[in-house]
């Protein structure tokens, strides 16, 4: 008998296939698993992090960082820029 009862086969599929591919592919097992946990990150993870640990970075400037509007002291050579 199983560890489930009596419930109907509907509800043991789900467990056994859990149990088939953790034994036989755990590769399979443990990247569906990683994969159900993407939305807890996102909705949990996310904002714990923002309140806790750190903000998210400065976002960089849509048309690049500006060139220095001065002239040039001298010639350039190799690598001096």
């Amino acid at each position: 008998m199983s560890s489930l009862g009596d419930y109907p086969v509907y509800y043991k599929q789900p467990f056994r296939w859990l149990s088939y591919h953790a034994h036989t592919r755990p590769y399979v097992f443990y990247a569906t698993a990683i994969a159900a946990l993407g939305p807890v990150f996102i909705f949990v993870v996310t904002p714990v992090r923002r309140k806790f640990l750190y903000e998210d970075h400065v976002p960089l400037p849509v048309n690049g960082y500006p060139i220095p509007r001065r002239a040039r002291d001298k010639n350039l050579k190799g690598y001096d820029d």
